[in-house]
């Protein structure tokens, strides 16, 4: 009979070992295995969040199993005894909870029949080897050097009963780490912040989630499309040497790139570890898909054996895509394919002029055509074909075999093909989907065939052959003087090698915008108030999310030809083109940055379930986006509290009319003397006062009633005003946070103010924001009541610091 999780039943008959599953049915439990200190009850719990899961592990379920902790039964009964009833409870924990769990493995996963079971389980279930630097284990739990040892020899054991692994990278240091963090400090309920996004995207990765749990569902916004279904993208080319020889600015990849390139040319007995690891620290600095590729021309990676170990361990990290090098073993390459779980498979072949059959008339002939059809038959989700180019007019050869292949009739695997070196820079330009490209970042010298542009020398030279168009955009509304949009916008079309540009216009008005908007070089525009109401009116299309919040914050140009508008699929597609205006697609970023901000500092004990209540303050545009941030991220008791009650009674009808199969998910607030309905105290905050008063509204001088933080476990409070940027509200809860030493995490306005116009920024041009940047101009150009920010306070932001009274 057939076990739930395993979606095909089929055992093996080949005389081949089968390679790992990846593929399980949505519900499949997650297993944690990995030696002490690895971080497997802190992952757990971030998982069965990620996930909204039940999490189990094993010292509670071994006292539910036998009435007795694992301390008291070893104490009564003596090792073996203890031992046996271990390895038996654990084995019970994995059968009984085979779905819609996540369950941690304690040392029991060290003896052999453990291991022998989690490997048969590990044929239906994700079962994830976590892996933490060994120095870091030995601080944390104090251990001698003899224990550690024990450790470190019995760890990659547990590679032999898993499909999975992850490198748990420490958050980068916010403040002094003593083992036993000060709960009264700002900085103790950062602990997990870097990790948590970390851990949360690998697993709804590997088991599917984030396919079904969309936040976003539009065609403009990045996320919801991979990169090779985007224009004129770019992977950034790494050698795990130079990663290991400290030859890369980590920091600095976080922008040039749609995805990084991890090429692995070199391999011993330590490194799967390091690969590991660098997979992790790409991930967390580039927050961009990782592509592993091997180069079999170095020392220790030609022969097959390393070569598919190194593919292997690929799969096993979970790495968004790996490149198969299609002149290995066809079967071999074939069983990868099958283990694959949800990483795309990128079949490749580089042709040089020694192993090619075409003549030097026809570089790009028939062998190309047949190597792309069988990268297809065999099961690769891309094909990337390179050449070493000998002459220029190789380049209009490739052009012309892409054109070819793109004509198939039906749907085919994506074509990534150009020719490589110094003659083929013309063709890595125009290819468009995942061209290598280098960094500045990187320091060391370049291997022969490595990619010698960069993603801004690619982007500039797609302007200047009139590819691309330089367009202008715009930030619209009253009291637009001070915004601080231009400066972060115009950072990072320069950065990233467009011409475009972003102004105020010199006599804002609708008109004015209704003037601007019908140019053929309309890029599209920022919307504050008054205006938003007006402009939402004039929309031709919207998205989804702005029609569910009621309020707009961007307008893009919809192009077509003959009064035809063009679908939004290939409206996004040209973004970077000029045309005919049609009409305007109006989106709401606001939401998505006070999203981010949520996420970002919501702690793993305030992680949102069916108690969580939050509180928004306001009922303007910004508290509209802030419910809906909410209610997308699952929380359904939201309290709203307005000075003008009526207000706040249409917002609540707004919302509890979108959710009405829920009830009443908003609920308002009659005053600030009123006790706090329920024993559930409000563990997230948003105070949605404008800085400048819009009508009735009071400006941001909020400060919340003592009967209201109850929280025991503190929470997040986002202020979303700026001016000024240390609001009374801010000061209140810095002050409670020191007396009650409940872990309040306080998150002000330019934090929210950087992460919409990122948003922005992505959802205008379709190009990957550069964040750090657009943060630094934001810092760099605001102007407080006590003036401007010190390099030093400007350093310490970027590096995520608390700063207070900043």
């Amino acid at each position: 009979m057939l076990n739930k999780a395993q979606p095909d039943g089929q055992e093996s008959t080949s005389a081949t070992p089968k390679p790992p599953a990846r593929t399980f049915f949505p519900d499949a439990s997650l297993v944690l295995v990995g030696i002490r200190g690895c971080g497997k009850r802190s992952l757990g719990f971030v998982a069965a969040t990620a996930l909204k899961r039940r999490f189990i592990t094993e010292d509670h379920y071994f006292k539910e199993v036998t009435g007795l902790t694992r301390q008291e039964y070893l104490k009564g009964h003596g090792s073996q005894e203890f031992q046996r009833r271990d390895i038996e409870v654990l084995k019970t924990m994995l059968d009984n909870h085979r779905t819609g769990c996540v369950m941690e493995c304690g040392l029991g996963s060290m003896t052999r029949p453990v291991q022998e079971h989690l490997r048969r389980y590990a044929r239906t279930n994700p079962v994830v080897h976590l892996v933490r630097d060994i120095g870091r284990i030995q601080q944390l739990l104090g251990l001698e050097d003899q224990a550690m040892r024990l450790f470190k020899e019995g760890d990659p054991l547990h590679r032999m009963c898993s499909n999975f692994e992850f490198y748990n990278v420490e958050d980068r240091t916010r403040a002094p780490d003593d083992g036993s963090p000060d709960r009264r400090s700002a900085d103790y309920s950062f602990k997990l912040q870097e990790v948590k996004e970390d851990f949360t995207r690998f697993v709804q990765f590997i088991t599917g989630s984030e396919v079904n749990s969309s936040s976003y569902d539009s065609p403009f916004v990045l996320l919801e499309t991979p990169p090779e279904l985007r224009s004129f993208t770019h992977a950034i080319f790494v050698r795990s040497s130079d990663l290991i020889a400290d030859h890369v600015n980590l920091a600095e990849l976080e922008s040039g790139g749609d995805a990084i390139e991890l090429c692995v040319d070199r391999w011993g007995i330590d490194m799967p570890a390091t690969i590991s690891k660098q997979v992790s620290v790409l991930r967390r600095n580039a927050r961009a898909p990782i592509i592993l590729s091997v180069d079999t021309s170095t020392t220790g990676v030609g022969a097959a054996a390393p070569y598919y170990e190194i593919l292997e361990h690929g799969l096993r990290l979970g790495v968004e895509y790996l490149v198969a090098d299609l002149t290995q073993d066809r079967a071999q390459l074939a069983g990868i394919i099958r283990g694959r779980g949800k990483t795309k498979i990128i079949g490749q072949q580089i042709f040089s002029p020694t192993t090619t059959t075409s003549t030097p008339s026809t570089p790009w002939g028939p062998d190309s055509v047949t190597t792309y059809h069988e990268a297809e038959k065999l099961g690769c989700q891309l094909v990337r074909l390179l050449r070493v180019s000998s002459t220029r007019e190789d380049n209009t050869a490739v052009i012309e075999f892409s054109n070819k292949i793109r004509s198939l009739t039906g749907t085919h695997p994506p074509l990534i093909a150009y020719n490589i070196g110094a003659l083929g820079r013309t063709s890595q330009v125009f290819n468009s989907i995942l061209t290598s490209v280098t960094h500045p970042a990187i320091t060391s010298s370049k291997h022969e065939n490595d990619p010698t542009i960069t993603s801004r020398d690619a982007v500039r030279a797609l302007f200047q052959s009139y590819m691309l168009d330089p367009l202008k955009f715009y930030i619209s509304g009253e009291n637009v003087a001070y915004s601080l949009s231009p400066a972060m916008h115009n950072a990072a079309h320069q950065h990233c090698g467009m011409g475009h540009t972003y102004s105020i216009p010199p006599a804002p008005s609708l008109a004015v915008l209704d003037q601007i908007g019908r140019d053929p070089h309309f890029g599209g525009s920022s919307v504050v108030q008054p205006w938003r109401v007006a402009v939402y009116q004039k929309l031709a299309s919207k998205s989804r999310h702005a029609e569910a919040i009621g309020a707009i914050n961007t307008i893009m140009p919809l192009r077509g030809n003959d009064g035809t508008m063009f679908p939004l699929t290939e409206q996004a597609s040209r973004r970077n083109q000029a045309g005919r205006v049609l009409g305007w697609y109006g989106e709401n970023t606001d939401w998505v940055g006070i999203m981010t901000c949520i996420t970002r500092h919501l702690s793993p004990r305030n992680a949102i379930s069916a108690r969580t209540t939050a509180l928004v303050i306001g009922a303007g545009g910004m508290a509209r986006a802030a419910i809906y941030a909410m209610l997308r991220l699952g929380c359904r008791k939201i309290f709203i509290y307005n000075r003008t009650r009526a207000r706040a009674e249409e917002v609540a009808r707004h919302f509890n009319s979108w959710a009405a199969d829920e009830g009443d998910v908003v609920r308002v607030l009659d005053s600030l003397k009123q006790e706090w309905p329920d024993d559930v105290q409000p563990s997230l905050v948003a105070s949605c006062v404008p800085a400048d008063p819009d009508r009735d509204e009071p400006p941001a001088n909020f400060e919340m009633p003592t009967q209201w933080l109850g929280s025991a476990t503190g929470g997040v409070i986002l202020e979303l005003a700026y001016k000024p940027l240390d609001t009374p509200l801010l000061r209140q809860m810095r002050r409670v946070r020191s007396e009650t030493g409940r872990p309040w995490v306080l998150s002000d306005g330019l934090e929210n103010v950087t992460e919409q116009g990122i948003a922005q920024f992505e959802l205008m041009t379709g190009r990957k924001a550069p964040r750090r940047l657009m943060t630094y101009e934001v810092l760099r150009n605001f102007v407080g009541d006590n003036g401007r920010f010190d390099e030093k306070t400007i350093q310490a932001r970027l590096d995520g610091v608390e700063v207070e009274g900043s």
